[in-house]
């Protein structure tokens, strides 16, 4: 006999949990589903939450899940270095293991029910994507969930969008991260998470961000090359200015995973389906950044389903324009895409400094035209990057 709810969550990260919160809170029968035996495990981010989202948030954030405070950040570019501070650039590391259980807890409280080791295992939908059933595998029992609402909330590698069989197939589409846990360090901006782009790793980037005065998460990341991120991290911890303040480390564990970049799918809404998070591609960029988003993204979304539910007012693909009207960043934030992570026909040398300007807050998106970039070369970039900021950071 199938199991009914008026909402079945698939994945309990942040995006789903929020979203099965909300949706509980309002009265909604809502069951989360998570394939992995535990909330929060594996961790596979930097763990970094930006202060000015704090606000869109409908809850408070408890003080013991900001772990250590980030005053900004340092971004650097072939031993050009800018730093910033506040605003966008500030923010908290968390432990992300503790903040999805917090989450977890918080659904729970509203009434959501949560079954981990549940592996969704197939949609059974009609030609214009509404969901009949749900099949899914606990224990190596079948289970069937008979839903009024689907929210795919599981990940860039979501099973949801591949159930549906609506994924999109073009290149660069999801970033990949190496990454890894790391003790026993010497930080040189312990309050500042570092960002570094270079020759090291060509179109990619890699990153220092602190947990705590001796600890951080490092990591690098690409659109284009997943398989030489092996090697680029091991450029990157031959950076001198890297490789002095991490040559007594010891790796604790290993925080490796993927985030989308672009669209993984023509739209987020599909009949009764309703993607979040991750697989909606809600994160801000340049940084990627998608706890707090997904979080946001989430509680609009458990929200907009009891309107939809009850009200009869609403249509489904109107979540869309809601998101929009309440949390319009992931919209702005999309201008970065192509100029970032896209292909472009901008030399090395130019682009890192390129990038570097345009994270830093120096250079304008918005206002910019590659172009432009080209004719001024290097060496003017270089200086006009100086004048407005920039130093000299070359350690030997």
């Amino acid at each position: 006999m199938a199991i009914e709810c008026d909402v079945l969550v698939v994945g309990g990260g942040p995006a789903g949990l929020s979203a099965a919160r909300a949706a509980a809170k309002n009265g909604l029968k809502t069951i989360v589903i998570e394939e992995d035996k535990e909330i929060g495990v594996p961790v596979q981010c930097a763990e970094a939450v930006g202060e000015y989202l704090f606000p869109y948030l409908p809850f408070e954030i408890p003080k013991e899940q900001l772990i250590w405070k980030i005053r900004g950040m340092y971004f650097w570019a072939n031993d050009i270095a800018v730093k910033r501070e506040g605003g966008i650039w500030s923010g908290y590391a968390i432990n992300r293991e503790k903040w999805d259980k917090w989450l977890a807890n918080l659904a729970i409280g509203e009434g959501a029910e949560i079954l981990t080791e549940t592996a969704l295992v197939s949609l059974e939908f009609d030609d214009d994507f509404y969901v009949d059933r749900a099949i899914a595998v606990r224990n190596d029992k079948k289970l069937e969930f008979k839903a009024k609402y689907i929210v795919g909330a599981d990940g860039v590698n979501s099973k949801v969008i591949d159930c549906l069989g609506v994924r999109k197939r073009d290149e660069g589409l999801v970033g990949h991260v190496k990454s890894y846990e790391i003790r026993g360090i010497k930080l040189k901006y312990p309050e500042f998470e570092q960002l570094f782009l270079g020759e090291f790793a060509p179109r990619a980037y890699a990153y220092i961000f602190p947990l705590s005065q001796n600890s951080a998460n490092i990591g690098v990341g690409t659109v284009h090359d997943k398989d030489r991120l092996d090697k680029y991290l091991e450029e990157f911890l031959e950076i001198p200015l890297v490789k002095n303040q991490l040559r007594k480390g010891r790796i604790t564990s290993e925080k490796s995973g993927d985030a989308p970049v672009r669209d993984l799918t023509d739209r987020i809404v599909y009949g009764n389906v309703f993607l979040v998070g991750d697989a909606a591609n809600q994160n801000i960029k340049p940084f990627i950044e998608g706890i707090i988003p997904g979080m946001v993204c989430g509680d609009i979304l458990g929200n907009f389903l009891c309107c939809l539910m009850y009200k009869k007012q609403n249509r489904p693909e109107e979540y869309i324009d809601i998101l929009e009207e309440k949390f319009s960043l992931i919209k702005d934030s999309q201008i970065y895409t192509d100029i970032i992570y896209g292909e472009n026909k901008l030399p090395n040398d130019i682009y890192y400094i390129f990038v570097l300007g345009m994270m830093s807050g120096i250079f304008d998106p918005r206002r910019i035209k590659i172009d432009r970039f080209l004719e001024r070369g290097y060496s003017s970039l270089k200086q006009f990057l100086l004048q407005e900021g920039g130093f000299i950071e070359k350690e030997i």
